[in-house]
């Protein structure tokens, strides 16, 4: 059982006679009756109001980047949104934070809430209005990550913009789940940005396909149920 379709790809040729794909996951009851984002945005202190876009993890993973500076970029396009980023290390976030000063964005539009305890990300994502997976093309990121935070974020019911990989597709559609632009192009992931901003109904629809598909095919029981079929 491989978390991607190029991994069990990978393990045939190796010679398995049998290869599954069983991608990540998320536990239902931590999605369990999530605060609405007026609320959510009361209780971590942020302003009432505005458009937010947030990027939950690591910023490195392996020393390879994750794209977060491609998101300040493309927002520096937008203007008048903030971002929101929830991990670290405190040092790369420095980094993304003069990078954000440097383009002109107002420095209280910089959202760092550093590394949090796992049982607060929901209410992080509740706050924000899109989540954003801006990844580069990496043999990595492409075809062998299945990283929980995509799950997270259908699970948080909030819209997603995410760089267009073959990983990211097997979970998600472009259009129709998520808005998928080609890794490490500002001008496109600016757009879709926009776009995201001035719908909100586009976001209403791809946050609710995105949670009737995780909710039905990758929580850590349906995640187990599938693999059982398999064995059986």
């Amino acid at each position: 059982f491989a978390t991607t379709g190029q991994l069990a790809a990978d393990l045939r040729e190796r010679g398995a006679q049998s290869a599954h794909i069983a991608h990540d996951g998320v536990r239902r009851d931590r999605f369990a009756d999530l605060p609405d984002q007026a609320t959510a945005r009361a209780r971590l202190g942020w302003r009432s109001t505005g458009f937010i876009v947030g990027y939950v993890g690591r910023l490195h993973t392996m020393e390879m980047d994750k794209g977060v500076g491609t998101l300040v970029d493309a927002l520096a396009q937008i203007g008048g949104v903030a971002l929101a980023l929830v991990g670290g290390p405190d040092d790369r976030a420095a980094q993304l934070r003069d990078r954000w000063i440097a383009a002109g964005l107002p420095e209280d539009d910089f959202l760092y809430a550093g590394q949090v305890a796992p049982d607060q990300i929901p209410l992080y994502l509740s706050a924000f209005d899109v989540c954003a997976m801006p990844f580069p093309f990496t043999p990595h990121f492409a075809y062998h990550a299945s990283p929980l935070k995509l799950f997270e974020y259908m699970a948080a019911r909030r819209a997603i913009v995410a760089s267009d990989l073959p990983s990211t597709r097997e979970v998600v559609t472009n259009g129709a789940s998520a808005l998928l632009t080609p890794p490490a192009e500002v001008e496109p992931l600016a757009d879709a940005l926009r776009r995201l901003r001035d719908d909100p109904a586009l976001r209403a629809r791809l946050a609710d396909a995105a949670y009737v598909e995780v909710m039905a095919h990758y929580t850590w029981d349906a995640r187990a149920r599938a693999i059982l079929n398999q064995l059986e």
